[in-house]
């Protein structure tokens, strides 16, 4: 009995690192406490790299493995006047693709950085515009497949009621595939396009959306492809039947060869309530189109909605994540969201539809945010700024089957607010293979604590130990962090109001 009661305790005190957690800080920088743009790259060779735009300087400060900053130099050959920057991590080097305005002309050029953001290799010139007065100097986006093989540059430029896109497409040595450029209608009062995204073989795939009138949900779908080294365009409509929609989500499946067409729907042409999800899988080689829609019960409602008002609980719900599994299935993942200022509630179509088109007659825009900067001021300086308060509420995660049938959801609680700034809300999530962990802030006490549950492929839901550390004094910024290794993250936080950036070992 005793040799078993020692073996037990064994096991507990073997067992138990496997659940803690290890968290390395990095130092703080006096430079970075104000108006700071940053975004964690991710792990190159044996280093950790983190973008940071400080005023005019443009800085990859690098890391080793006990965050201990190797290198927080200004990159001298980036130009002052450089707006954006977007990055593609490899394992053993990065390529950083910027643009930067002298005179009239925007220029965008591309850069190789090794693992101690060194520049290897000349710039390289991708493309130049001549931009009027009034422009946007906002020109160019980037994406990049999922095996980060072909990358896409692309600009959109809207004038007298037609688009003109130019696309070109590289591969992973900043190597020019191909280039071409189109013009097609565009009525600005009715047509929505989705982000540009690019499939491992160098396929451009992108959605549109058409309404009757402006502020009226969307009736009419259209998927368009452009296979690589193609002049012509091929496009299918994605039938609706009596339904309408919004915020349309286009997921690649490389593996499936599908795209997967994600969209809240409803059951009127204007205003109304969310009625269930929309959901399509278009196959690659002919776009032909499945289709499904999958109406969400009282029961589930009743789990999203704080207010007791069930009719409206998936109103303020937008789509997050898509997570591909290889028979086809997927997760959705959709979060609670709203915002107010001044006393006025903003609604979905504030977020969704907001006309970015102005009197300018030569504009350029995007679709594309960017998704992974992070943007820190510590107050509202500004004492004219209306004061915006955020909401980020309930996480669903919805379980779709090859068929598109839903099989089962699971609601995550959570209730956060803030005003001014959005950065230490929402949440992270952390893909270790068997289960997708989700981590967020939770207040306890006037406390931050880091919730970490997690979601296997059956929907079940799993509480881990809350994240913690040692040190008091940091307030993490889970929704900016980024995984960097199979059970290992990198988070923001502040300290002392000062950037630092924790290395998370799970």
């Amino acid at each position: 009995m005793k040799r078993s009661l020692s073996c037990l305790v064994f096991l507990l005190i073997v067992s138990f690192p496997a659940l803690a957690q290890k968290i390395t800080y990095s130092e703080t920088d006096k430079e970075d406490n104000r108006d700071i743009r940053f975004e964690v790259l991710g792990k190159v060779g044996e280093h950790y790299l983190v973008y940071k735009n400080v005023r005019w300087k443009h800085i990859v400060q690098v890391f080793d493995k006990e965050m201990k900053s190797l290198n927080n130099e200004r990159m001298k050959f980036i130009p002052d006047k450089t707006f954006n920057a977007d990055f593609v991590v490899y394992p053993d080097h990065v390529v950083m693709i910027y643009q930067y305005q002298k005179n009239n002309i925007v220029y965008c050029k591309a850069v190789k950085l090794d693992q101690d953001a060194n520049p290897v290799g000349d710039e390289i010139m991708l493309d130049t515009t001549k931009i009027s007065l009034l422009t946007s100097n906002k020109i160019y986006s980037t994406t990049f497949s999922e095996d980060k093989k072909k990358i896409l540059l692309y600009k959109l430029q809207t004038k007298n009621n037609r688009m003109g896109m130019l696309l070109k497409r590289f591969d992973s040595d900043i190597k020019m595939l191909d280039s071409t450029r189109f013009y097609i209608p565009f009525d600005d009062r009715r047509d929505v396009y989705s982000d540009f995204d690019i499939s491992n073989d160098g396929t451009i795939v992108f959605l549109k959306e058409t309404t009757t009138n402006f502020r009226d949900n969307v009736n009419n779908l259209e998927i368009t492809t452009l296979p690589l080294r193609s002049d012509s365009f091929i496009s299918r409509p994605v039938e609706l039947g009596d339904k309408y929609i919004d915020e349309v989500v286009l997921k690649i499946d490389n593996l499936n060869q599908n795209y997967l067409v994600n969209a809240f729907y409803f059951a009127q042409k204007r205003a109304g309530s969310v009625q269930g999800l929309f959901s399509a899988i278009v196959d690659k080689s002919d776009l032909s189109v499945r289709r499904a829609f999958n109406v969400f019960s009282d029961s589930l409602r009743s789990k999203i909605s704080n207010s007791g008002q069930f009719r409206f609980a998936f109103d303020d719900m937008f789509v997050r994540n898509i997570f591909l599994k290889r028979d086809g299935s997927y997760l959705l993942v959709a979060e609670d969201f709203s915002q107010t200022r001044s006393g006025n509630n903003f609604n979905r179509w504030d977020y969704l539809y907001n006309s970015p088109y102005n009197f300018n007659s030569d504009y350029y825009f995007s679709n594309r945010s960017n998704y992974g900067y992070g943007y820190y001021r510590p107050y509202n300086s500004y004492s004219n700024i209306q004061s915006i308060r955020y909401d980020y509420d309930n996480v669903m995660i919805a379980g779709l089957d090859s068929s598109l049938n839903l099989q089962w959801s699971t609601i995550i609680n959570k209730k956060q607010s803030d005003y001014d700034t959005d950065n230490f809300l929402s949440y992270a999530t952390m893909n270790s293979g068997a289960e997708i962990h989700f981590l967020f802030i939770e207040k306890e006490r006037n406390s931050q604590i880091i919730s970490d549950q997690s979601i296997n492929p059956l929907g079940a839901l799993t509480r881990y130990p809350t994240l913690k550390s040692r040190e008091a004094g940091y307030q993490f910024m889970p929704k900016l962090g980024k995984q960097v290794g199979v059970r290992t993250m990198i988070i923001p936080c502040i300290y002392r109001g000062y950037i630092a950036f924790a290395k998370v070992d799970f």
